[in-house]
């Protein structure tokens, strides 16, 4: 018999992944063009080629729509939650910033439906929501590296949420 105690990573590892209504559940090997950000989604994956997307919209038979992440971008349909606050914050908010964008880019480049949706600035925290939960776990990572700090990762049990607080 079997009695090995199940940890917090085991669970996120064996969480339903197919929950995502924005992600395209079939196996669609036609190619399509993202209207907004110049996306290319072949052979089952999004890439960032600027070229290709210019060749591609010139041919009649191709696929135009909105990528997952620009949907959920325009729905506010955030898979990760960011919250920065403390005296360090309020000194440091232009450099932060800038390591927060830093760290959106580095995320596209490995995965292009990694993006920052909004950036909330309100009574000296900022509240950042991000497309999926990736990211928002790339910037605690960053910003504890970085800074250090406090930093808090609330795994929602349910769906695939990631609330991160960051304190200094």
């Amino acid at each position: 018999m079997n009695t090995r105690k199940l940890h917090s990573s085991t669970l996120r590892k064996t969480m339903d992944t197919s929950s995502d209504p924005y992600i395209v559940k079939t196996g669609n090997n036609v190619m399509s063009v993202c209207t907004k950000c110049h996306t290319v989604y072949y052979k089952k994956r999004w890439y960032i080629d600027e070229d290709l997307y210019q060749k591609k919209m010139l041919m009649k038979k191709i696929e135009k729509v909105l990528c997952p992440a620009c949907r959920k971008i325009k729905d506010n349909f955030p898979g990760g939650i960011v919250k920065l606050r403390g005296a360090f914050l309020i000194e440091h908010k232009d450099e932060i910033l800038n390591l927060i964008r830093n760290e959106e880019e580095r995320a596209r480049g490995f995965n292009p439906l990694e993006r920052i949706i909004k950036i909330n600035d309100v009574n000296s925290e900022l509240e950042i929501t991000t497309t999926n939960e990736k990211l928002a776990q790339r910037i605690g990572k960053s910003l504890h590296k970085a800074y250090q700090g406090n930093v808090e990762y609330k795994w929602s049990n349910d769906t695939k949420l990631l609330r991160v607080n960051w304190e200094r």
